[in-house]
């Protein structure tokens, strides 16, 4: 377990911070490893105290007259059909030890456990088996199923509460006709995925429906947010898709003809190969497409996602908006839609409904809501989304094009083939240094015999900013560890301020160059407060005296824009844009000249995103730290980075200025900037 946990995130982060290998053994791993070790240890008596009682009934353990049950029962077995009691008693002893034993090294197990709900996690696991199980049944319309037509749904006055009686989901309506699609937004925390579990008839352990109406006409499919924790990681593809097959009713004969069919409908190729697949072994855009196939199992005639291309680089996610566009066409789907991407929405949905703190806040066609918002609130996620320049008005054109299609020249002056590029006034941040702070030179990283990233290079200036953009599988976070010295180069080397930096770096070392992961809550402590987190950084490193360590962690708050007041909070308390947050101050906590970000927006909501993007641009101004901007949202990239590196299978295919975003250079360029959503605004967003 401990080799296991090694490679956890939040493990990777302390090792990143420069503590020793002695107090991230201690502080991390061994708390984390020990509710484990109580319960092998409860297993352990057991098996051992059957050993004693088995040998003692064969007469080779405890001899006469120590007591021993084994002889017990050994002695008592001649006067069975006499004195039954006389075996049957410390048998009875044996079995029930057992189970106490067991029982109090599970239990105590339980309680040292870091649980983020105070639920032992045997009983959540059972409750979501239970409600899987539940939720595989078909769903039908509440009431008369003759009151609403196939497809469609109705929600009125839908109330969600939790136990404490806290409304979650206040008073929403709406209904979606038979083929529609409506997509539903809203910052994190406004209701729009307890909605959608509420269609499903799958709500959280601790919520429940407390009023209103809901009536879906048919069945009910859900695709999930990460598909990698929807499927098994033990079960073949094959094996998984026939099991949801066989629950929607096709009989043993034909579920393996209906598992291809399956596959080929989602556009998965070589059937064959990928049902003998593992989900490990599939790309994160062929897990989305299985768990569309298994959504799509039971013939729903209502399709529910829920954040569905969060997770995915900007290909990948034109192909799964353009696989669910072409299912709605084919099978007359009914489409309800949750993300925090407008854009996105608007390429998949015809109506829009905006939530806001569990109440709806404004709906209406596309080019309503968008077009003319008339909440405040609306308009604020409007404005919070990030642009490129010229992907405006012709949004329709750029949909319309082929992938890799060349579109009109930039305008003259647009085009900067340089390696660098000066932030124009206004831009992203300040001027970057001339001077090289951070050189790659050939940086390799090979996994086996599958090469990650081959041969990069670049240069990075005191105060600059680098986006690093590129398909998943480019190699884009497995250089972002390079950097940040949690791999090792298979070749090449990292050169900071003139001096190659050692593969084993020193703690000096160490806290030049930070990593902010791409999840913060697998990367923060379970069992620390974001004080403990912070705090044992700055006492490890020696930054602050031991008597301004509390005060100094209020700082880095603040720095962040958290309340102070949450350093003794552990992080299931927080919110996604908190953790971010909480890890860029952990970042920030040595004093580092080198912010590397891996995705530090990818699953926030706009709002969120947009301080999260506001906060990075004033680090970099008042600290001058320079920034490498690990990302697949080439908004983001835009709005924070002077310099722009493209990659694709392990090398880079284009770097360059500013310019990039108005005329790419490379032919894949052009395909990312092509694939990229673009708000509608006052024009129709369907193709």
């Amino acid at each position: 377990m401990t080799a296991s946990l090694r490679d956890a995130g939040w493990v990777q982060a302390a090792r990143g911070g420069g503590l020793s290998h002695a107090r991230v053994l201690l502080r991390h791993l061994l708390p984390n490893v020990l509710p484990q070790a109580v319960v092998l240890l409860a297993t352990e008596i057991v098996l051992i105290m059957v050993a004693i009682v088995t040998l003692g009934y064969l007469g080779l353990g405890i001899q006469p007259p120590t007591p021993d049950w084994g002889t017990m029962i050994a002695d008592g077995q001649q006067f069975v059909t006499t004195q039954w009691w006389l075996s049957a008693f410390p048998g009875f002893a044996v079995v029930l030890t057992g189970i106490a034993l067991s029982l109090l090294g599970d239990g105590v197990g339980d309680v040292l456990r870091a649980d983020a709900r105070g639920v032992p996690r045997r009983g959540r696991r059972r409750g979501r088996i239970a409600r899987a199980s539940r939720a595989g049944r078909p769903r039908r319309a509440d009431g008369d199923p003759g009151t609403i037509a196939a497809g469609a749904v109705a929600v009125r006055e839908l109330r969600i509460e939790s136990d404490t009686g806290s409304a979650l989901v206040e008073g929403l309506s709406f209904s979606v006709e038979p083929g529609g699609a409506l997509g539903i937004v809203g910052g994190s925390g406004s209701g729009k995925s307890l909605t959608l579990r509420a269609l499903l008839g799958m709500l959280p352990r601790g919520t429940r429906v407390a009023g209103g109406e809901l009536r879906v006409g048919g069945r009910v499919g859900m695709v999930f947010q990460d598909p990698l924790t929807a499927l098994d990681p033990l079960s073949r593809v094959g094996v998984q898709l026939r099991e949801a097959v066989e629950a929607a009713g096709v009989p043993r004969g034909r579920a393996a003809e209906r598992v291809h069919e399956l596959l080929r409908q989602v556009e998965l190729p070589d059937a064959e190969r990928m049902a003998r697949s593992y989900p490990h072994e599939l790309s994160g855009g062929q897990r989305q497409r299985l768990v569309i196939a298994m959504a799509l199992a039971g013939d729903p005639a209502v399709l529910l996602c829920d954040e569905p291309t969060t997770a995915l680089d900007v290909t990948v996610q034109r192909q799964v908006l353009r696989l669910l566009r072409r299912l709605r066409r084919e099978h007359g789907l009914t489409l309800v839609f949750v993300s925090h991407d407008l854009a996105v929405v608007a390429e998949v949905c015809e109506r829009i409904v905006v939530m806001r703190s569990g109440s709806m806040i404004e709906s209406g066609s596309i080019e309503e809501v968008l077009g003319s918002p008339r909440d405040a609130y609306t308009r604020s996620l409007i404005a919070a989304v990030p642009r490129l320049p010229g992907r405006g008005d012709d949004s329709a054109r750029r949909r319309g094009a082929a992938p890799g299609a060349q579109l009109d020249p930039a305008p003259a002056g647009a085009r900067d083939p340089g390696a660098t590029a000066p932030t124009a006034p206004g831009g992203p941040g300040p001027s970057p240094d001339p001077a090289p702070l951070l050189e790659v030179r050939e940086a390799t990283v090979r996994y086996g015999g599958f090469t990650a990233v081959d041969g990069v290079s670049f240069v990075l200036g005191r105060g600059g900013a680098l986006g690093v953009v590129g398909e998943s599988g480019s190699g884009k976070t497995s250089l972002a560890r390079c950097l940040a010295g949690q791999l090792r180069l298979s070749g090449g080397e990292i050169v900071f301020d003139g001096a190659p930096l050692p593969a084993k770096r020193p703690r000096e070392l160490a806290r030049l160059i930070q990593l902010v992961p791409q999840d913060p809550a697998s990367s923060l402590d379970p069992r620390m407060t974001v004080g403990q987190t912070l705090g044992e950084l700055l006492r490890a490193h020696r930054l602050v005296p031991r008597s301004r360590v509390r005060a100094r962690v209020a700082e880095l708050l603040e720095g962040v824009r958290l309340d102070p007041a949450l350093a003794r909070f552990r992080p299931h308390r927080l919110s996604g844009g908190q953790r971010q947050r909480v890890a860029l101050a952990r970042a920030l906590a040595v004093e580092p000249e080198v912010l590397v970000a891996d995705e530090p927006t990818s699953a926030l909501d706009v709002s969120v995103q947009a301080s999260v993007i506001e906060l990075l641009r004033e680090l970099r101004r008042e600290t001058g730290v320079a920034l490498v901007l690990v990302s697949h949202d080439l908004g983001v990239v835009h709005e924070l980075c002077d310099e722009v590196l493209v990659m694709r299978g392990g090398g880079v295919v284009e770097r360059g200025g500013r310019g990039f975003f108005s005329a790419p250079e490379s032919r894949y360029g052009r395909e990312l900037l092509d694939a990229v959503p673009v708000l509608p605004l006052g024009s129709s967003p369907l193709a």
